[in-house]
């Protein structure tokens, strides 16, 4: 997974893939490293899927854009829009079976809502 430093790119990087994953984190947050070594792990499945990262502390202007308010934030995106949301305790689960119908729907060319 990619980690952003500049907010443009990442917009850019989400809205020109199918399917995106965006994961949000802080420094010095256990539970933000082990969700992203969770998160890139399960993304290993599902190779349609581009994961991108960014960190709040680097990109301060994340949390409002995004309307994030805590870390970890996993935000899936199809085709640009958000369909799922999980923050601080995810659970991983519900999240796989959420990627597997949008990689399912966007390899059906089915529309995802």
């Amino acid at each position: 997974m990619r980690e952003y430093t500049k907010l443009a790119e990442l917009k850019g990087k989400i809205e020109h893939h199918a399917i995106c994953l965006l994961f949000i984190k802080m420094a010095n947050c256990g539970v933000c490293d082990v969700t992203y070594e969770k998160t890139t792990k399960l993304l290993e499945s599902y190779p349609q899927v581009i994961g991108v990262a960014a960190s709040i502390e680097k990109i301060p202007s994340i949390a409002g854009e995004f309307l994030v308010f805590t870390a970890p934030t996993v935000l899936l995106f199809i085709e640009g829009k958000e369909v799922f949301r999980q923050s601080r305790i995810v659970a991983f689960q519900q999240f796989e079976e959420v990627v597997k119908q949008a990689v399912e729907a966007s390899s059906s060319s089915s529309s995802w809502t």
